[in-house]
């Protein structure tokens, strides 16, 4: 079943939004009479049959509705700073969005070498990702947020990754069943200063084992960890 999605399922009739719509119509070629999945990205999911399909519209009747519950027990947030190579921070999206994630925070910090960043290009990585990978639920995607004014949300715990001073294992100070904010920063690493202020204001240095990682490469694996942890 083709999956689209469609940020409000509330009607008992649903218009694709018009990308969504296209890709239906002109690439997809589907008919009326197509059975399709729709996904508000909420935890909401509606089994629809297509009943306009003409060159511009694309127009579904909903014939059940299901909801689906948060994924995870404890919400993960990255907090992530842009590569120069965007491609490679669009790599981190997808696959962040398949493994699991819950709130993504494009961060600068000194060193980042990315000050503008396309928010609907990076909105269609995930909403791509979500369908891929048959989830329920669209990573919150936040705008480009400077180092000091990040916001933890619901977060209880907060590190940071670091290759420099000491620091701890992720896995040995990460609490599966509490909300956490893992930072991630740029190709260069954290300055000394940003270090000393991100632990001033309650983050813990970590290190996601003994090798030196890249950016997306880190923020990956503190993804993957934190959501086999919650798992195990």
């Amino acid at each position: 079943m083709h999956l689209f999605h469609c940020p409000d399922l509330t009607s008992t009739t649903v218009e694709l939004p018009t990308e969504e719509a296209h890709h239906a119509l002109h690439v997809l070629r589907l008919k009326a009479g197509s059975v399709v999945g729709l996904l508000d990205g909420q935890g909401g999911f509606a089994e629809a049959e297509v009943i306009t399909a003409d060159k511009r519209n694309c127009i579904a009747q909903v014939l059940r509705k299901e909801s689906f519950p948060a994924e995870r027990t404890a919400r993960i947030h990255l907090a992530v700073a842009p590569t120069k190579q965007m491609d490679r921070f669009e790599w981190f999206l997808e696959k962040a969005t398949e493994i699991g994630v819950d709130r993504i925070t494009p961060v600068h910090t000194h060193r980042t070498e990315r000050s503008k960043l396309r928010h609907d290009r990076m909105e269609k990585v995930l909403v791509g990702a979500m369908k891929q990978s048959q989830r329920k639920w669209l990573p919150q995607l936040d705008e480009l947020t400077n180092l000091k004014d990040l916001a933890s949300g619901s977060a209880t715990q907060k590190f940071f990754g670091w290759c420099e001073g000491e620091h701890a294992d992720l896995t040995s100070v990460y609490d599966p069943k509490r909300d956490a904010l893992m930072l991630i920063g740029p190709e260069g690493d954290l300055t000394t200063e940003e270090a000393e202020w991100l632990i001033a204001n309650g983050y813990h240095a970590v290190r996601l084992g003994m090798a030196r990682l890249r950016t997306e490469t880190a923020a990956i694996a503190a993804c993957t960890w934190m959501n086999f942890a919650q798992n195990g």
